[in-house]
């Protein structure tokens, strides 16, 4: 398996477990508004950041905010724009474009990490379309 794929496949299982929990998370807290889950939530996105995020201080973000929404925007199923891999072969950025039904449109640029022979998600920037112009996005 090429690197390049091996980036792909540790996004999509990122993505993949991500979305589960954001859906999952989103559901029972709308459900059960008075109900505080902090520590469950914590918890489960702490396991599958220590699985597929690099290792460092994060002050915003889904495990800090421990926020979720619906439809997430941590879609496994988005279209593959690009793929560039450094020359090194220790970065890759990837960027995935997702049309959801409702017409909203999300496009992100994923930038993984080489290290310690594995793939590991560091950032996320977001397309704005309205100023043709990538942003800082928070994991």
């Amino acid at each position: 398996m090429s690197s390049t794929e091996q980036a792909l496949k540790v996004l999509k299982l990122f993505l993949t477990e991500m979305n589960k929990w954001e859906s999952y998370w989103y559901e029972v807290q709308y459900e059960n508004p008075e109900v505080d889950y902090t520590e469950e939530l914590k918890k489960e996105i702490d396991a599958i950041y220590e699985k597929y995020v690099t290792v460092r201080e994060r002050k915003l973000g889904k495990q800090v905010a421990l926020s979720t929404r619906y439809p997430s925007t941590f879609t496994p199923d988005g279209e593959i724009i690009s793929c560039e891999l450094s020359a090194n072969n220790k970065k890759i950025v990837i960027e995935v474009y997702q049309k959801f039904d409702t017409g909203v449109r999300y496009q992100y640029r994923y930038t993984l990490i080489f290290k310690n022979n594995e793939w590991r998600v560091d950032r996320r920037e977001m397309f704005l379309f309205s100023e043709n112009k990538w942003i800082k996005d928070t994991l």
